[in-house]
């Protein structure tokens, strides 16, 4: 385990130092990337202002939901990045090269385009999340809610995205906005509190992608209010287990991938 880490961090360094050959443009595409959270949490501010609350969540509860999910979705961005463009890899033929090498084929997927750019983002998203813990000055029992709600969300994101590559092997590619409206689509989604959504919705994030359990049911046990918005107490204890359920069900489906994969044949 450890030699993978070296690796990975060895071929996302690679990365990182062939970026750095344009420092202006890295520092600025960062800038950017950190400034993203004045536009994603503008809406949500405007709307508290203007209705004093979004179905009884305060502007502040609101932000602790977006810092939850948009960390937790940019670490994924950060170190698993090549699953989000492992289609182009696999039409190219470049899987082949990798399947070459006497290395793990999931780490050296998830190195390549390695972007520390998104390193901002993860800031940003942490800031916000901080910020809003603060706010609401929650004790140590929320605080390990909060974290809680991060590590899984990373799980679960990390687990759809190698989901959707996987789907690859299959589809070479077709299904890539799938992918795309899980991941980025969720995130957006779930900067809201899940109980504003339509019945079908709700309970498709919920039983379905269990995306809800990324940062809305630890957020409720975080503040107190699970009961209160009509969902078992014990429900966000299963929060971890369905985010690492994505993952294995991810890693699974991307070997089993691997294994019916015969060759671009370049």
């Amino acid at each position: 385990m450890l030699d993978g880490l070296r690796l990975y961090l060895r071929l996302a360094s690679a990365g990182l130092r062939a970026q750095m050959q344009y420092r202006g443009a890295f520092v600025l595409r960062s800038i950017v990337d950190f400034g993203v959270m004045i536009s994603d949490l503008g809406p949500v501010w405007v709307l508290s202002s203007y209705f004093g609350h979004l179905d009884g969540w305060s502007f502040a509860e609101l932000a602790l939901l977006y810092g939850m999910v948009s960390s937790s979705w940019a670490l994924v961005e950060l170190g698993l990045r090549g699953f989000e463009n492992f289609s182009a890899y696999l039409l190219r033929g470049e899987l082949d090269k990798l399947l070459l090498r006497p290395r793990s084929v999931v780490l050296q997927i998830a190195a390549l385009e390695f972007e520390a750019r998104k390193a901002a983002r993860v800031a940003q998203g942490l800031v916000v999340a901080v910020l809003a813990c603060i706010a609401l000055r929650l004790g140590p029992a929320s605080l390990a809610w909060v974290v809680a709600g991060i590590a899984g969300g990373v799980l679960c994101f990390a687990g759809i995205v190698m989901i959707g590559a996987s789907v690859a092997f299959w589809t070479s590619g077709e299904t890539a906005e799938l992918q795309n409206t899980l991941t980025y689509g969720g995130s957006a989604a779930l900067s809201y509190p899940v109980s504003i959504y339509t019945n079908w919705f709700r309970r498709a994030i919920t039983y379905g992608v269990p995306l809800a359990f990324v940062n809305y049911f630890p957020a409720l046990a975080a503040l107190g209010r699970t009961e209160a918005a009509g969902w078992p107490r014990a429900l966000p204890w299963l929060s971890p287990l369905a985010c690492a359920g994505v993952l294995a069900l991810g890693l699974a489906a991307f070997q089993r991938g691997l294994r019916r994969y015969e060759s671009a044949g370049s």
